[in-house]
């Protein structure tokens, strides 16, 4: 009789293992899916800043970075990502000028830092994604 109960708490074990397993490992996807796919991201901002500078004429004039509109790209491409994971997603960004330090001028905007947290009904953190982009201006 001991041995089928052995059997059942063995099987049990590996069960919840695997289960454990298979959540850590969702969890990593989702937060890499977010950073991997954010690098197209980099190449609509750099059109965009490209777009900026030259006017009606092809006369090529100073650039800048509509920050209102980097921020909207940023978070239609994480939630269009992160549509269907079960978890609010909260978006923190930082400007950041040619030296890497936080800028709130359009005119010095090179980059952006950004932090995707994965928060659960509970409010608990569940996974935090995070991502630096270089914005290319020729």
């Amino acid at each position: 009789m001991a041995s089928p109960v052995k059997w059942l708490l063995g099987s049990v074990a590996v069960i919840v293992l695997v289960l454990s397993v298979a959540y850590a490992s969702s969890m990593q996807n989702q937060t890499t899916r977010t950073t991997a796919d954010i690098e197209i991201l980099a190449d609509t901002v750099s059109a965009g800043v490209l777009r900026a500078k030259t006017d009606e004429e092809g006369e090529t004039k100073g650039s800048y970075v509509d920050k209102d509109e980097l921020i909207a790209n940023l978070t239609a491409e994480v939630v269009s990502v992160q549509k269907t994971h079960p978890y609010d997603i909260t978006l923190d960004y930082l400007f950041l000028d040619r030296n890497g330090k936080v800028t709130k001028e359009e005119s010095s905007i090179t980059g952006i830092q950004f932090r995707v947290q994965y928060v659960n009904k509970e409010g608990e953190v569940k996974g935090t994604a995070e991502r630096r982009l270089s914005i290319n201006q020729l």
